[in-house]
């Protein structure tokens, strides 16, 4: 008797703990993808809207499939992220710049060529299109994947 008591209090207590391991999870990444949107919103610098948008990607990447997720709009959403991904090159966590033979001036690249407008033009492209697809990806997570969990916004 007393080993069956025991039994199911030790059940008990690991089911407990498999069950808020999963939910814990799940809203540290609630947690997170709020303070990635709420830093989005607020930076100007293109280099950390680049890694907020790869961050968010690599949360969207963990929860897309699942079962609550709508499967036409996750496939557009995947369109995006692919699109982004193609058109951004991030080396060792940050967008490539041009290396270090740029930097020591040894050597003029290309990009020496481009007026100083068209980069400022391209930047502000970059960084624009960075924030529209974490608010994209976020807004996707918070009502539909998350919300099935009942961790929505």
């Amino acid at each position: 008797m007393h080993f069956a008591i025991h039994l199911s209090f030790v059940l008990a207590v690991l089911f407990c703990l498999t069950g808020n391991g999963k939910a814990g999870m799940i809203d540290q990444d609630r947690n997170r993808l709020q303070q990635l949107q709420l830093q989005s919103r607020r930076t100007g610098d293109v280099n950390s809207q680049v890694r907020i948008a790869y961050e968010v990607i690599e949360i969207f990447d963990k929860y897309k499939g699942r079962s609550a997720s709508d499967v036409a709009k996750e496939a557009q959403l995947n369109t995006q992220v692919n699109d982004f991904k193609s058109k951004t090159v991030i080396v060792d966590g940050v967008p490539a710049q041009g290396g270090v033979w740029a930097i020591l001036g040894m050597v003029r690249s290309a990009s020496d060529a481009v007026p100083d407008n068209v980069k400022q033009d391209a930047q502000n492209l970059l960084k624009s299109s960075s924030k529209a697809l974490v608010e994209t990806l976020t807004n996707y997570l918070f009502n539909t994947v998350l919300a099935k969990f009942g961790l929505g916004k």
